[in-house]
């Protein structure tokens, strides 16, 4: 971009976003460090920081601190509080709020429980509640954004979902519409799996890991798609949607957690339960179970097993439900996809457990709150 004398409005706006960065990217900044960090003159950085006074502050040296020889030089730092995001994971099993700084610091955590029958307006109902209940108990009465992240096909673009395997009823949920105004700021709507993919990425298991496959493993399965740190979501929002191809036979394999632990496929929570109980017994050494979680693996490793031979990703991270059983699914499920890849393929368990959906959807808001504050459009 060339600036001219006739871009002043242009140079200022260029100017107090690059302030802006430098102050994001580090705990407090000396005005030195600063001009040194944007290539602005002293004299404009000190117009600039005196502009933003809701988002930048002297820091005051505490009291009784050692004293510095000389003048001591002027300190600054971004106020993080001086905002807030919600990240929300709107699931068939769950609700899930997370209310975050705006350098992610998770402020608040709230859940509620829905099941696959409940119906749409209910769901909705369930997700206002459980937003308003963490901005209360965050002592926030706005946000600057509300990610989303939800099950099934979402065109971002509007904020709806075109298709869902899960929640035949959700389909057509308009949730741009059906949220708007619940926190103050824009809502923006994401697929749950590939905004898993975005947190693990941005502080899970594939930090620093560009080509990432993530799985969400439960009673069903999908996943995202990262490919150079960038979200694949295919020409109409379907990648990853794998768990529609029943015939792959890890639903089968989920009913063998369920015959072992003896529970009803039918009740609320029993494949979760089931699959703890088999972890566990295999644990104890259980040989019956550790056949189920190898068998499981095999069944696993046929759908994730095609994506990797695929987009020969550097890593693929199993998250959802299952996650927390670790390298007992992680094993397995990396000597059964040795066997059916070129290559070998790192094979991590998610570290952020079921609150990656939410941490995406974070994630999510905190990018467009950011390109507020640090882009500049001509």
């Amino acid at each position: 971009m060339t600036l001219t004398g006739q871009d002043p409005a242009l140079l200022r706006r260029l100017n107090a976003a690059a302030v802006l960065r430098a102050l994001h990217g580090a705990e407090e900044l000396t005005l030195t460090q600063i001009v040194k960090m944007t290539s602005v003159s002293r004299a404009t950085v000190e117009d600039v920081l005196a502009g933003l006074p809701g988002l930048v502050e002297e820091v005051v040296p505490p009291p009784g601190g050692p004293r510095a020889v000389g003048r001591p030089a002027k300190r600054y730092r971004f106020r993080a509080e001086a905002g807030h995001v919600v990240g929300l994971d709107i699931g068939p099993h769950k609700v899930l709020a997370v209310t975050a700084d705006l350098k992610g610091t998770i402020v608040d955590t709230r859940r509620s429980a829905v099941t696959p029958a409940t119906d749409p307006a209910a769901r909705i109902a369930a997700a206002k509640a459980v937003v308003r209940r963490s901005l209360r108990s965050a002592g926030v009465s706005s946000v600057r954004a509300l990610g989303v992240g939800t099950t099934g096909v979402v065109d971002p673009a509007v904020g709806k979902v075109v298709l869902s395997d899960r929640l035949p009823a959700w389909t057509g949920m308009d949730l741009r519409s059906a949220l708007d105004g619940l926190a103050g700021g824009p809502v923006l709507v994401g697929n749950d799996t590939n905004l898993a993919a975005v947190a693990e990425r941005w502080r899970g298991a594939a930090a620093g890991t560009d080509d990432v496959l993530c799985i969400l493993v439960g009673r069903s399965i999908a996943a995202g798609l990262l490919i150079g740190g960038k979200l694949h979501q295919g020409r109409n929002g379907a990648a990853g949607e794998i768990g529609v191809m029943r015939a792959f036979g890890w639903y089968t394999a989920l009913d063998r957690f369920l015959a072992y632990a003896g529970h009803d496929p039918d009740r609320e929570g029993s494949a979760r339960s089931a699959a703890e109980r088999v972890f566990e017994a295999v644990r104890q050494g259980d040989e019956e179970a550790a056949t189920i979680v190898r068998a499981f693996a095999q069944d696993l490793a046929k759908g994730i097993g095609a994506a990797v031979l695929t987009v020969d990703p550097e890593l693929v991270v199993v998250g959802g439900g299952m996650s927390g059983a670790g390298e007992l699914l992680a094993a397995p499920l990396r000597a059964a996809l040795s066997e059916i890849c070129l290559f070998p393929v790192r094979v991590e368990a998610s570290t952020l457990g079921t609150e990656s959906v939410a941490l995406g959807a974070v994630r999510l808001a905190l990018d467009h709150v950011e390109d507020e504050l640090f882009g500049v459009r001509a």
